[in-house]
Parts: structure tokens; C-alpha cells; sequence
């Protein structure tokens, strides 16, 4: 057989490894994403039960990103010393615990607030870690591609967790559904044992949670930032789509004969991952930060037309809910590709947990600050509450536009490795 016959079989060969391995890992993070939403899913009928004000559903619906954003320093950056199949396959059982804890125990705000920030901690040692393991196993093109398909799933997940949360609640009540849900984190531990050990960097010098180095990269925190605004968003129409959904269709005139809103939110985030993965492909044939910074100012405007219409006509409402929840979510494959490129592969590890708890730092703090702006502006109730919502939302896609145009001179740097690792 010639050089190049045995070349293409061997690029045809590490192709299909590389779908086997994103494949595999994809699946991991969305048997972990089941208990995600449950709690947004059916913040109306919970907040009913445990007499919750809005703030309160926001710390709730919140937390769970601050269990992450706590764990992931720690467990992201582990992944550059020890074999992240065990981290991996550990945080899943923890997710199941925690999850089932809280379908069991949880019976009002301090005790959900508990469960769901060990949830919270759980998925922070599958997401990022399971992104390293990616960035292991594959190279170039194939990285480039398995990472915004793996970031991307985290939609198909989340998506997910809604849709079966709609689903169980709607046949059998919210209590059961958080029983299922729990259970599901299992299912990853399956997935992390068809995944072989692979040869290892060397672990880099010094102590394990040193970011300085991390830090010190500018280009990649620019992406850093773009990450926290981009998760300021995403979190907080995943968490109050329901719940302003709800309102909407209360008020007079509104009346629309639609499943249970869970599935409606669901499917609306669903809708997000095919728009994900075409930016994350635009991004890789035209200027990065141009593609990022148009999805970013298209996600505002769509933030600033609800402020302007929510509490008006369903049709206007719901129109845009959903669109939102597509645009908010468009850029993010772009994002995390770029991010990975720009980080250094014997540091991905402390890179990954460094960008991770940034964006999950702010996926707290969106729906807590959310939450907080409807109480101060009139409740949940009112319209003066859910215009200012969405006012606080559109500040994170108006943060993530401005970081990644700091960062536009990087573009060419970001292509230039994609094409080393082609060659290699």
C-alpha cells in the first residue's frame, strides 16, 4: 500500500476513535445533566409548596452553579496529575447521591439549597474533566470539533433534564420526577469504562492549584470573561423561562393550550445545539471574534425586545423566550473551542477549571441577581419585575461581546494551532 493510502486509513481510523470517545463522554455529561433543571422545570408548583418568594427560587435554581463553581478549581485542574476516568466516574456517583438526597430529604429553602449545591459539586467533576478527557485523546481538527460537540451537549443535556422533567411530572407529579432524575448520574459511570488510559503528559511543576501561569495568559482570559457573560445569560433564561412562561400565560387574554411549560422549555433549549455547533463551525472559517461578538449583540437585542413586550401578546412572548434561549446559547461552542486552543495543553487542566469557575461563578450569581430584580421591581407578578429580568440578563452577552473584541487580534494564533494539529 502506498504512504498516502496507509496515511488516509490512519486519519480514517483516528477519526472514528475520536467519534467513539466523543460519543462516549457526551453521553457521560448528559446521563449527569438529568437533575440540572428539574428544580426550574417546576419552580411554580415548588415555590407554591414551600411558600418560596422569587428570591428565594433564584438562590435555589442558582446554588447548584455555586456547588460547581466551588468544586471545579479542585477537580478540573486534578485531571493534570491523576487519570480523569476516576474523577469522572466518582462525581457521578456523588451526582446520584446528592440528587436522590434531594428527591427523598428536601422539604423546604435551606435543605434544597444543600442537595442542590452537592449536585452542583458532583457535575463539576464530570464537565470539564470529560473535556480534558476529550483533549487527550484527540487532536486538531477532531479536538476542535469533539470539544464544541461536547460543549455543545451540555444544551442536548440540559435540554434533556427539562423534557423529562416536564414529562415525569406531568404523568406521575414533581416528586417522583426528582427521583428519576437522581438516578440517572449513574448511567455516566458506563460510559467513563469504555474509555481506555491513554498516555500522559508529565504533571507540570509546582502545586496543584496554581493558576498564576493560567492567569497571565490574556488571550485566553479574554475568552475567560466571554465564558462568565455568556453563562450570566444562559443560566438565567434556563432558570425564569418557566416561571415568566407561567405569568405570561395567567394574564388576561393569554390563554393558550400549550404541554407542560417544562417541555416547552426543554425543547427551546434543544433548539439551541444545532445553532451552537453552525457558530462554532463559522467561527473556525471566518474571524473568531467577529462571529462571537455578532451572536453576542443579536443575544441582547433579543433580551431588550422581551423587556420591552414581556406581559403583552403570548405569541410575542413565547416567540422570543424561546429565541433567547437559542441565541443565548449560540456562541458558547465557539467560545470553549477557542478557549482550548489558547490554553497550554500541560496546563489544560488548571485552564479548564479557571475558565469553568468563571462561567459558573456568574451562572450563580444570573439567576440569583435575576431573582432579586423581579422581587425589587414588583414581584414575580408584575410586569415592571420581568421587564427589569431581562434588562439584568442582556448585561452578560453585552460582557461576553466586549471581552472577545479584546481578544480579536488572537484569531489568527487560534486557526494557526488548529492546523498543527492537523499536521501532527
Amino acid at each position: 500500500m502506498s504512504r498516502s493510502g496507509m496515511s488516509n486509513m490512519a486519519k480514517g481510523n483516528t477519526s472514528k476513535s475520536a467519534v467513539g470517545i466523543t460519543t462516549a463522554l457526551s453521553f457521560c455529561l448528559m446521563a449527569n445533566l438529568a437533575p440540572l433543571m428539574t428544580f426550574p422545570a417546576v419552580v411554580p408548583e415548588v415555590s407554591l409548596a414551600w411558600n418560596l418568594s422569587a428570591t428565594e427560587s433564584g438562590w435555589i435554581g442558582g446554588i447548584y452553579f455555586a456547588g460547581y463553581a466551588a468544586a471545579v478549581p479542585v477537580l478540573a485542574s486534578a485531571t493534570d496529575r491523576y487519570d480523569g476516568r476516576w474523577i469522572v466516574a466518582g462525581s457521578s456517583l456523588l451526582g446520584a447521591a446528592a440528587g436522590l438526597a434531594f428527591a427523598v430529604l428536601a422539604n423546604d429553602f435551606w435543605l434544597a439549597l444543600i442537595f442542590r449545591f452537592l449536585s452542583g459539586i458532583a457535575l463539576a467533576g464530570v464537565h470539564m474533566p470529560g473535556l480534558k478527557l476529550i483533549t487527550e485523546r484527540t487532536k486538531g481538527a477532531e479536538q476542535a470539533r469533539g470539544t464544541a460537540i461536547y460543549t455543545s451537549i451540555y444544551a442536548v443535556g440540559s435540554a434533556g433534564s427539562f423534557l423529562l422533567a416536564g414529562a415525569v411530572d406531568a404523568v406521575f407529579g414533581w416528586q417522583v420526577m426528582f427521583h428519576v432524575a437522581g438516578a440517572i448520574p449513574l448511567l455516566g459511570i458506563l460510559a467513563i469504562a469504555r474509555l481506555s488510559p491513554v498516555e500522559r503528559s508529565p504533571a507540570p511543576a509546582g502545586p496543584t492549584l496554581a493558576f498564576g501561569h493560567v492567569v497571565r495568559n490574556r488571550p485566553f482570559m479574554a475568552y475567560v470573561f466571554g465564558f462568565a457573560g455568556n453563562t450570566w445569560e444562559v443560566f438565567g433564561i434556563r432558570v425564569w423561562f418557566v416561571a415568566c412562561l407561567a405569568w405570561s400565560l395567567s394574564l388576561p387574554g393569554n390563554e393558550l393550550d400549550l404541554p407542560n411549560l417544562a417541555v416547552i422549555g426543554g425543547l427551546a433549549s434543544l433548539a439551541g445545539v444545532p445553532v451552537s455547533i453552525a457558530v462554532a463551525e463559522l467561527a473556525t472559517k471566518w474571524r473568531r471574534s467577529r462571529v462571537i461578538v455578532a451572536t453576542c449583540l443579536i443575544s441582547v437585542v433579543v433580551c431588550i425586545a422581551l423587556a420591552a413586550t414581556v406581559g403583552s401578546s403570548i405569541a410575542v412572548v413565547l416567540t422570543l423566550l424561546v429565541l433567547l434561549q437559542i441565541t443565548s446559547f449560540a456562541d458558547v461552542g465557539a467560545l470553549s473551542s477557542g478557549a482550548v486552543a489558547l490554553s497550554d495543553p500541560a496546563r489544560r487542566g488548571a485552564a479548564l477549571a479557571v475558565y469553568a469557575f468563571a462561567g459558573f461563578t456568574t451562572g450563580f450569581l444570573g439567576p440569583v441577581t435575576i431573582g432579586f430584580a423581579i422581587d425589587w421591581f414588583g414581584g414575580p407578578a408584575s410586569r415592571s419585575g420581568w421587564t427589569a429580568a431581562f434588562l439584568v440578563m442582556a448585561i452578560g452577552s453585552l460582557a461576553a461581546g466586549i471581552a472577545v473584541w479584546f481578544a480579536r487580534h488572537n484569531d489568527r494564533t487560534i486557526d494557526d494551532q488548529a492546523v498543527d494539529g492537523d499536521a501532527l
